[in-house]
C-alpha cells in the first residue's frame, strides 16, 4: 500500500533589512555575504511522525539546508541554518555566503545539509547509511535549484522547489508463509545487481522497520539476520520518491524450499499448493561462496541425481592424469578463492565425467515432474565444490565447525535430518552414501562429503559415489 506524501517545498526570497548600498562595503565582503530566505513546507516534511497513513511534521530549528554554488568556477557548500519555524511550517533560514558570489549565481539546495556533496551538488551516495529502522532515522532528503540574488545582501530570486529524493517504506517482516513475525537484528536491501542500497541495524530486534529508499523499479533483494539465523527474500519493487509504502516482506531461511517458479516456500507441500514444484531446498544463505551473479545462497536438489538408471557414479570414467590443469587443492580451506562448482562444468562437461554430467542434468528431478532446467532466477545445476559442501553442511547443522578430516568436531546427519524431513526432502539417501564434490585432491583423488561420519575426505576418482545437484541463487 502506498500514500502520496507531497514532496514539494516552495522557497520564497526574503530581502534583508539593509536598504542602501553604502551598508555593503568591500571590507564587509571579506567576511562573506549575509543570506536570508524562507522555506515553506506543505503537507510533506520530515519523516518523523506517522498519522493516518501519512508522514507529516514540521521543520525544526537548528536543522540545516546545504547551499551549493560556484564562485569563479570553484564550488562551495554553505550550510544554511533554520532559525525559526512558524505554525504553518514556514521556516526562516540564514547563512553567510562565500565572498565573491554574484547576482544570478545558480544554487542547489539539499536538505538535510549532511546529505549534500559540496563539490557536485548531488545527494551523497552515503545519505542512506545509518538508518536504524525507526521513523526518525528514515532519511527525508530533498533537492532543488534556484538563483542567488545579490543586492547588498543575498536572497533567493523567484523562489525554488525542493523535491523528495526517497520513498519511505514501513516494512513488516514475516517468515516465508506469513505465519510468524520475524524480529531482525540486521536488514539489508540490495538491487538486482547485488549492490547494497542501504543497511539497517535496529537498536533492538524488531519486525517493523521504517526504511528510506531511492525511487526504483524491478528486482530487489532483502537479507536479514534474526536470532543469529540468516534470512533472504526477493521481490519486484516500484517505488516513487515522495511516497509512503507499507509492504510486507516474507523471508525464507535454511530448510525452506525454492519452487520451479523461482519463488521461496516453507516446504514442499506449500510449493505444491501454489501450483509449482519444490525443486531444491535452501541449504546456505550468504555470499561466502562468491558465485558471480549469484551471491544470496545455495540450494541442493530434493533428491540424488541419476546417471542413467544408476544412483551412484564415477567422478571420472578412467585414467589418472591431471584433470584440473594441475591445480590441486590439498585442503578445502583455501578453496573459496580458487574454485567454484559453477566454473568446473566447462572442462568436465562430457561423458568422461559422469558426476558432472549427472549434476548438470539432475535427471532424478523428472520423477517429481520437475523440468531439467533450474528454477527461475537461479544458476544452472552444478556439482558443488568441497568448500561449498562445507558451507552447506555447517549451515544446515547450525554450527560454525568446519568439516575437517583432521578434527573430531564433525557434523553428522542427525544434526539436520529432522529438518530435511519436515521440508519434504528425501533425505534417506544422504544417510547411506557418500557425495562427490568438484574439488580434486590430486591427479587420482577428489574430496567427498560423508554424511555418516560428518566430514569431508578424499576418494579415488573412479569409484562410485552419489551426486546431489546444487544451484546458486
Amino acid at each position: 500500500m502506498k500514500k502520496s506524501i507531497y514532496a514539494i517545498l516552495a522557497i520564497a526570497a526574503l530581502v534583508c533589512a539593509c536598504n542602501t548600498k553604502e551598508e555593503y562595503t568591500p571590507e564587509e565582503a571579506t567576511e562573506g555575504i549575509p543570506f536570508v530566505a524562507t522555506v515553506q513546507s506543505e503537507a510533506y516534511t520530515r519523516a518523523v511522525a506517522e498519522s493516518g497513513g501519512d508522514i507529516t511534521v514540521n521543520f525544526a530549528e537548528s536543522e540545516t539546508i546545504a547551499l551549493v554554488y560556484e564562485v569563479s568556477s570553484t564550488p562551495y557548500k554553505t550550510d544554511a541554518t533554520i532559525t525559526s519555524v512558524d505554525g504553518s511550517g514556514k521556516a526562516t533560514i540564514t547563512a553567510t555566503l562565500q565572498t565573491g558570489v554574484t547576482d544570478g549565481t545558480a544554487v542547489t539546495l539539499i536538505y538535510p545539509a549532511s546529505a549534500a556533496d559540496g563539490t557536485t551538488g548531488n545527494v551523497l551516495a552515503s545519505a542512506l547509511s545509518a538508518q536504524d529502522g525507526t521513523l526518525s532515522a528514515a532519511r527525508d532528503v530533498r533537492k532543488g535549484t534556484g538563483t542567488i540574488k545579490v543586492d547588498g545582501t543575498a536572497s533567493l530570486a523567484s523562489g525554488a522547489t525542493l523535491e523528495a529524493q526517497y520513498a519511505i517504506c514501513k516494512f513488516e517482516v514475516e517468515d516465508v508463509d506469513g505465519s510468524n513475525s520475524v524480529y531482525v537484528s540486521s536488514f539489508v536491501v540490495k538491487d538486482a545487481s547485488d549492490n547494497v542500497i542501504t543497511t539497517v541495524t535496529p537498536g533492538s530486534a524488531t519486525s517493523t522497520l521504517y526504511v528510506a529508499l531511492p525511487a526504483t523499479s524491478g528486482l530487489i533483494w532483502f537479507e536479514a539476520v534474526a536470532s543469529d539465523k540468516p534470512y533472504v527474500a526477493k521481490g519486484t519493487a516500484s517505488l516513487t520518491a515522495g511516497n509512503f509504502y507499507t509492504p510486507t516482506v516474507r523471508m525464507a531461511t535454511i530448510f525452506n524450499v525454492i519452487g520451479q517458479n523461482g519463488k521461496f516456500y516453507k516446504d514442499k507441500a506449500d510449493a505444491v499448493a501454489a501450483s509449482t514444484t519444490a525443486a531444491a531446498i535452501i541449504a546456505y544463505v550468504g555470499n561466502g561462496t562468491a558465485e558471480s551473479g549469484y551471491s544470496h545462497g545455495l540450494a541442493i536438489a530434493m533428491k540424488n541425481a541419476l546417471n542413467g538408471t544408476y544412483s551412484t557414479m564415477r567422478w571420472r570414467e578412467s585414467g589418472s592424469g591431471v584433470d584440473n590443469a594441475g591445480q590441486y587443492v590439498a585442503t578445502y580451506y583455501a578453496l573459496g578463492a580458487q574454485e567454484s562448482g559453477l566454473t568446473i562444468s566447462s572442462t568436465k562437461n562430457n561423458s568422461t565425467y559422469p558426476a558432472f554430467q549427472a549434476a548438470i542434468a539432475n535427471s532424478i528431478a523428472l520423477v517429481d515432474g520437475i523440468s531439467k532446467s533450474a528454477p527461475s532466477g537461479t544458476s544452472g545445476w552444478f556439482l558443488a565444490s568441497a568448500y561449498q559442501w562445507n558451507q552447506i553442511i555447517k549451515s544446515m547443522a547450525g554450527s560454525a565447525t568446519d568439516l575437517s578430516e583432521t578434527t573430531n568436531n564433525n557434523l553428522k546427519k542427525d544434526a539436520f535430518n529432522s529438518y530435511l524431513s519436515a521440508a519434504g526432502i528425501d533425505y534417506s539417501a544422504m544417510n547411506e552414501t557418500y557425495y562427490w564434490t568438484s574439488t580434486e585432491y590430486d591427479a587420482s583423488y577428489c574430496w567427498r562429503y560423508e554424511p555418516g561420519s560428518g566430514r569431508l575426505y578424499w576418494s579415488g576418482k573412479t569409484v562410485y559415489q552419489a551426486v546431489r545437484s546444487t544451484l546458486a541463487f
